[in-house]
């Protein structure tokens, strides 16, 4: 059987797929898999609601989370506004009007808030305040370095069994999960 060993002219003219967000920074560590790729979804797809569940869905796997929501940081820092949930196990996944209060480390939030971090953890225990409302390990939060006008801050909450190593790449890809988001919800609209 003859196989020829020059590349064909359809693989020559093939190129990698560049959304032009700049990703030579972000790792290929499972969580900046799922944030990246979840972004892509969200910009992308029609229903936003299932793009975003979906991306949801990648990253509670890709952190091994007990619970994960996409909402809002209000500019205060005292309350955090969850549009979506992804719940491991049996518990309810979707729409969510809950509002995580930041009173037991209010202070904490605060300051990360007015700082230029992108990403918190905060250890919880039995022993912690916030324990009835967040019972896990740690809760991480990731969020977006500008607000979104008067509404806050998007963020991910997710509450995690213990603590994860977390590469230096996964808050940035979990930005920019985040940002394209926001975007689509402004155009969409509330």
């Amino acid at each position: 059987m003859f196989v020829s060993t020059k590349p064909s002219a359809r693989v020559q003219g093939l190129r990698p797929f560049d959304d032009g967000s700049s990703l030579q920074s972000v790792g290929t560590d499972p969580v900046s898999q799922a944030a990246i790729t979840g972004a892509a979804l969200v910009r992308h797809l029609d229903d936003l609601r299932f793009a975003a569940l979906r991306a949801l869905r990648q990253l509670l796997r890709a952190l091994d989370a007990e619970r994960i929501a996409l909402g809002r940081l209000d500019p205060k820092g005292a309350v955090i506004h969850e549009d979506l949930v992804w719940v491991s196990g049996f518990g309810r996944c979707g729409e969510s009007e809950r509002k995580v209060s930041c009173k037991p480390f209010a202070a904490l939030v605060k300051a990360w808030a007015d700082s230029g971090e992108d990403v918190l953890g905060i250890p919880i225990g039995p022993l912690s305040p916030a324990w009835p409302e967040l019972p896990c390990d740690h809760l991480l939060l990731v969020r977006t370095p500008e607000p979104l006008g008067g509404k806050g801050y998007p963020v991910i909450v997710a509450q995690l069994r213990g603590v994860i190593p977390r590469p230096d790449a996964a808050p940035r890809a979990i930005g920019i999960l985040l940002k394209a988001y926001a975007q689509r919800c402004a155009t969409v609209g509330p």
